[in-house]
């Protein structure tokens, strides 16, 4: 019988050595890749300070909102009406100041250059201004006067939205419905819908538009 001994010390014993070795070497790099994997696993799943979603919302103030429904009457400002019936769109384009509009009206029939004072509406070509009826004759142009619309607006209740910066005041008055849209600062936007027609109304540069000079 061979000795233990002279067994491993054989050709057939060291073969098998060398092949358990491999084998412990093997099982180690396995080990180690899944190791590997899993860390990294770890890793992706653990988010980083950029990927962490900030929940603290800055917390904005308003200006009341009746000051600023008389800043917009009292005040100069620069605006774009969209009116939207159920087969056509005017757009008009101008600015307001010391109750005189000057602005350009678009629709399928081209554009119409145009200014209003305390005598009537006119259109403008050149330096000539021609007194005219039709600037608002395809919708109801009572929606367009500010002042009467929050006249009849202040009876009403209202819901107010706030969304960061963004302060959103809605009526639901018998009739027609009413969003007006606030920054911190100004009304920016009124939406007015009444039956198929929609207006919306945009003001820019309250307060801050230039005086308004024509002269025959």
């Amino acid at each position: 019988m061979e000795n233990k001994n002279t067994f491993w010390q054989s050709e057939r014993g060291k073969a098998i050595i060398k092949l358990g070795l491999w084998m412990i070497f093997i099982a180690i790099l396995i080990a180690v890749v899944i190791f590997s994997d899993n860390s990294s696993e770890d890793i992706k799943l653990t988010p980083t300070e950029e990927e962490t979603t900030n929940t603290e919302t800055e917390n904005y103030e308003f200006t009341n909102y009746n000051d600023m429904i008389d800043k917009l009457l009292l005040y100069n400002y620069e605006y774009t009406y969209t009116i939207t019936t159920l087969d056509s769109k005017y757009i008009y384009t101008g600015w307001k100041n010391n109750n005189q509009d000057l602005g350009f009206k678009e629709d399928t029939n081209g554009i119409t250059k145009y200014f209003i004072d305390e005598t009537g509406s006119y259109r403008i070509n050149l330096d000539n201004r021609e007194l005219i009826t039709d600037l608002y004759s395809n919708f109801d142009a009572s929606y367009l006067n500010l002042s009467m619309l929050f006249d009849n607006l202040s009876e009403y209740l209202y819901s107010v939205e706030k969304n960061a910066d963004v302060r959103t005041i809605t009526y639901d008055k018998e009739g027609y419905q009413v969003t007006v849209i606030t920054d911190t600062e100004n009304i920016t936007n009124i939406n007015i819908t009444v039956d198929t027609t929609t207006y919306d109304l945009e003001f820019t540069k309250i307060g801050e538009c230039a005086t308004i000079v024509f002269t025959d």
